[in-house]
């Protein structure tokens, strides 16, 4: 079967988007308001393990429950695919992640009206300044590699 739009047969499609490579700048973006979120050194720790893709020793494991829900767009495949390699470290240090991915409106809804633990989505996507009780990083590319 080929698309009839573009051309490209689903296998060839699905390769695309495996092959895509994560470009230009991201945003991590944590509730302040959410359950373990709110305290700091928490979130400087979640932070940091968004960049650090070394692996998790002893003594890194944070003694904690704090379980939350990781947001991503559905439709950004290599972001999606970055996101479940953070979920491993997140998970390796102790949190409970859970990872959601929602269509762009959805994900647009969910960030505005506050109803998200975290979530990571292309820095166009949203105007992350307007927000509030929100921290947030921002990440190149490169940086995430």
């Amino acid at each position: 079967m080929i698309d009839a739009v573009t051309g490209v047969t689903p296998k060839a499609k699905k390769a695309a988007q495996a092959a895509a490579q994560l470009e230009g700048s991201y945003v991590l973006g944590i509730n302040m308001m959410s359950d373990g979120l709110d305290n700091e050194n928490t979130r400087n720790k979640l932070k940091e393990l968004a960049l650090d893709d070394s692996k998790t020793n002893e003594t890194d494991l944070m003694k904690t429950d704090i379980s939350f829900r990781l947001y991503v767009s559905e439709t950004d495949y290599p972001l999606v695919s970055y996101a479940k390699k953070l979920c491993d470290r997140l998970k390796q240090a102790g949190f409970l992640v859970d990872l959601k991915e929602y269509s762009n409106t959805m994900m647009l809804s969910r960030v505005v009206s506050g109803k998200y633990d975290v979530f990571l989505v292309s820095d166009d996507f949203i105007d992350v300044t307007t927000l509030t009780r929100m921290d947030y990083m921002i990440m190149d590319s490169e940086e995430m590699r």
